[in-house]
């Protein structure tokens, strides 16, 4: 569980990294603002599964993405390939859980309570692009370009992967560092 405090900072850090894109974000804010991103888990039940876990994992990726890309590929990635990656991923969650009530029965003494969570909206409630990685590069490829090897490694950050990834990543180095990167923000961060 975050703070109010802690929220608040991360999302001014997230609009800080978003403002080194020297881009117009007029429509991107007022589409995280309809989807209230800010407020939004990164899952149901895991990490991040908290008003504002979404925003805090995109920034943990966000460093996670910068530190590979030093240490692998020193020159060759930009701060802007790492902020447009790591924030922006992940974006479809926002419209992908809802909140509801749940029960759940305390171990210890066996009365039962009703406590918030999330659940994963129903598909006809919400667009659907393919899995979640593939549905996020969707919704942003309106608002910000990006170049090819940045699409791929929104498209591959999670999921699935195709059969000739092995290509994909050796042709495209990003798509490796940034399933590493959310890798490491899911599990060790």
């Amino acid at each position: 569980m975050l703070t109010i405090e802690q929220k608040n900072n991360n999302e001014i850090r997230f609009m800080e990294l978003l403002s080194k894109l020297n881009i117009d974000l007029t429509e991107l804010n007022k589409f995280f603002d309809e989807i209230d991103y800010f407020n939004k888990p990164a899952s149901t039940q895991y990490m991040g599964a908290y008003p504002g876990g979404l925003c805090e994992h995109a920034l943990i990726v966000a460093h996670e993405l910068g530190v590979l890309c030093n240490a692998y590929y020193p020159g060759r990635y930009t701060e802007e390939d790492v902020i447009k990656i790591a924030l922006l991923k992940d974006v479809y969650k926002a419209t992908m859980y809802e909140a509801y009530m749940k029960n759940v029965k305390d171990e210890t003494t066996g009365q039962w309570s009703t406590v918030p969570a999330y659940k994963t909206r129903e598909a006809n409630a919400r667009a659907v692009f393919g899995d979640f990685a593939l549905s996020s590069y969707f919704q942003i490829k309106n608002f910000i370009s990006l170049t090819d090897e940045q699409s791929l490694a929104i498209i591959h950050s999670t999921g699935n992967f195709p059969p000739d990834i092995h290509d994909v990543m050796r042709t495209y180095p990003l798509v490796a560092l940034t399933r590493m990167a959310d890798t490491a923000a899911t599990y060790l961060c």
